[in-house]
């Protein structure tokens, strides 16, 4: 089993020899003992991802087509954010969240635009999941050359009321927090929570092309530069077509516009609830 980084990892080794070299520049590390569960196990952390941590109410009347199953045709869309509009949605967040990285201000734009364009019951559960490198919080650090996996899926959890009715500084917050709750005794309490044991090799690959809810498909941020040198990013999204409509709207209203001058568009939007 490995993540990202040390399929990467592989795919350099495999580049390096086809080029003449006699052996990859970085080892590979098996030592898998270095992040097996404990003997015994010992489950210290709350671990959101697997959905044991869901302490919203969902009204079991409420009719709400994106969430309960209606067929919808799927829309792919790619937004395309230059400096400027990264910076304006910079804008929107409050002052004493300052300095935050690109990622902590994207995800939050998308899942609090993502809460509002889906009209979801307020109770609704709001879940954002993200894929966190651990490989820094080991002390003593894993080896270089590891490539087992050491990938985290940290879940920042609430509700769409709170999430549609607070600032975008309370989503990035929320987001922030997941992030940080991640240790090297979170992740091995991870690996204690999800220990499978050893077993026979079967099937190497995944397990689907793409997955059956389009409301748990991934959202992709890469980096992109214009035709002009100038450098931004591009954000890969799928959702239900009605949802997309106005998650476009959304998006567009927090990069392109001033927070200062669009007070009345966010009244609006926060009413619409």
């Amino acid at each position: 089993m490995s993540d990202g980084l040390g399929m990467l990892q592989l795919l350099n080794a495999i580049g390096e020899m086809a080029r003449g070299a006699q052996s990859p520049s970085i080892l590979p590390v098996w030592q898998r003992e270095l992040l097996c569960a404990r003997n015994p196990p010992r489950v210290t952390c709350r671990h959101n991802e697997y959905g044991n941590d869901a302490p919203f109410a969902v009204d079991p009347i409420a009719k709400v087509p994106e969430f309960r199953g209606e067929v919808h045709a799927v829309a792919h869309r790619s937004f395309v954010l230059n400096r400027k509009e990264l910076s304006n949605i910079r804008r929107w967040i409050p002052s004493h969240l300052h300095p935050c990285s690109n990622f902590e201000v994207i995800s939050a734009c998308l899942w609090r635009c993502y809460a509002i364009a889906s009209q979801a019951n307020p109770n609704e559960e709001m879940r954002m999941q993200m894929l966190v490198n651990a490989r820094s919080k080991f002390n003593p650090p894993l080896p270089k050359g590891y490539y087992g996996n050491v990938i985290a899926l940290p879940a920042a959890v609430t509700n769409a009321r709170k999430l549609c009715l607070n600032s975008l500084g309370y989503a990035l917050e929320m987001i922030r927090n997941a992030k940080n709750r991640i240790t090297e005794e979170y992740m091995r309490s991870l690996a204690d929570q999800v220990d499978y044991g050893w077993g026979n090799t079967i099937y190497s690959g995944p397990p689907k092309a793409m997955p059956d809810e389009i409301s748990i498909a991934g959202t992709f941020v890469l980096p992109y530069r214009f035709k002009n040198g100038e450098r931004g990013v591009m954000v890969l999204v799928s959702l239900r077509a009605p949802v997309m409509e106005r998650f476009a709207i959304l998006l567009e209203e927090l990069a392109r516009h001033d927070p200062e001058r669009s007070q009345g568009q966010q009244e609006m939007i926060r009413s619409s609830l």
